[in-house]
């Protein structure tokens, strides 16, 4: 699970497709569910790892699940600084601001398939919303607080509930 989060998850690094199951789901409290193609194409878009180059999950109190031992459960409070640019796609990115963020603290899971890849990812889920600087929003919601778009409750954050609602 540290393996993955470090340096396999298209958020803090690039995206290894081969580490994702076919039937992968990712969900976060906002944003998801998202299958495994949809996911690697947005973190393929977003590039989050290259906007803040710098940035670290600071993954701590990983635990297996006494239910379901293929199950981790661990929290995130990541670092970053925004040296390079966020990429939306379609060619529209923000320049580099310098901000630093500092996350709340977030509950990730991962779920491993019987071949130890991943069949679910789950982020985003704050536990303390009065932490760091991101305005109590996890992930990548959270740091574009940072770097100035403002995403809170409101009409860009109701849109972007409302587009997130498949159910697999």
């Amino acid at each position: 699970a540290e393996r993955f989060v470090n340096q396999e998850s298209g958020f803090y690094s690039a995206a290894d497709p081969d580490r994702y199951a076919e039937d992968f789901v990712f969900r976060g409290p906002t944003v998801g569910p998202l299958c495994k193609k949809d996911y690697v194409a947005v973190m393929e878009t977003f590039q989050v790892y290259k906007a803040f180059p710098d940035i670290k999950p600071n993954a701590f109190g990983f635990v297996v699940d006494p239910d379901n031992s293929r199950l981790v459960r661990f929290f995130v409070r990541h670092t970053g600084t925004n040296d390079g640019p966020f990429s939306f796609g379609y060619g529209i990115e923000l320049p580099p601001t310098g901000r630093q963020a500092k996350g709340a603290t977030e509950a990730f899971s991962i779920l491993f398939d019987d071949q130890q890849k991943v069949k679910m990812l789950t982020v985003g889920y704050v536990v303390d919303r009065f932490e760091g600087n991101t305005k109590g929003l996890g992930a990548a919601l959270g740091l574009l607080n940072v770097i100035g778009v403002p995403i809170q409750p409101g009409l860009l954050y109701d849109a972007t509930q409302a587009s997130s609602t498949t159910e697999f």
